[in-house]
């Protein structure tokens, strides 16, 4: 079994306080505080990401204009490098603004990276349509979906938490239920129709 370093820890419970900022932006609440509190020696990036996930989201429901669409996409290049170090090769890279969106860039289909993580079709729709909670996607989906599109797990938690959720009112006009509340990761791959019973054990049993 692979040793874990005290790197790969520390990063461990960075991408867990993350996911603690995404899942309290999602309710309304702030627990930026309490988490400093916890992490200390985690503050600065804390601060980092709750600032930069704000600015990268802030505006998601404003209609760009060929005047602001370029400020818009530099504003949102600097708050990812500012949460993701200023690397070149992490500061130059797009700031996609969905799971989706990223995908979609790197030409890989919904079906071909759902085969890949082993989960179903629906269940890789449901997360890239914001019906799944953030919060309660494991670390291995988050590892896994950086490697296959060729990104980092930190990036996957920030596009997660900044994309819009679906509309109500597109909701509907696919005969879904509108006012229906975000599932579970694990619920979302038992509820799957789409998986195997060893799929799902794969998944739920590594929860």
């Amino acid at each position: 079994m692979p040793r874990v370093t005290k790197a790969q820890m520390r990063q461990d419970e960075l991408t867990r306080a993350k996911l603690e900022i995404v899942a309290a932006r999602e309710g309304g609440e702030d627990v930026l505080r309490p988490l400093l509190a916890q992490h200390p020696a985690l503050a600065g990036e804390l601060i980092d990401f709750s600032a930069a996930l704000a600015a990268t989201s802030a505006y998601s429901d404003v209609e760009l204009t060929p005047e602001t669409e370029t400020i818009a996409v530099q504003a949102r290049d600097h708050a990812f490098a500012v949460v993701f170090g200023a690397a070149p090769a992490v500061a130059k890279a797009p700031a996609f603004a969905s799971l989706k969106a990223l995908r979609q860039a790197r030409k890989v289909s919904m079906p071909t990276l759902a085969a890949r993580l082993g989960l179903g079709v629906d269940v890789v729709s449901a997360l890239e349509a914001g019906r799944i909670r953030v919060a309660s996607a494991p670390e291995r989906l988050l590892r896994s979906l950086g490697e296959m599109l060729d990104t980092t797990a930190d990036q996957i938690v920030a596009m997660l938490g900044a994309q819009p959720p679906v509309s109500p009112a597109l909701r509907r006009a696919r005969g879904e239920v509108a006012d229906a509340e975000p599932l579970d990761f694990a619920d979302a791959v038992r509820l799957s129709p789409e998986m195997s019973e060893e799929a799902k054990s794969d998944w739920l049993n590594a929860q």
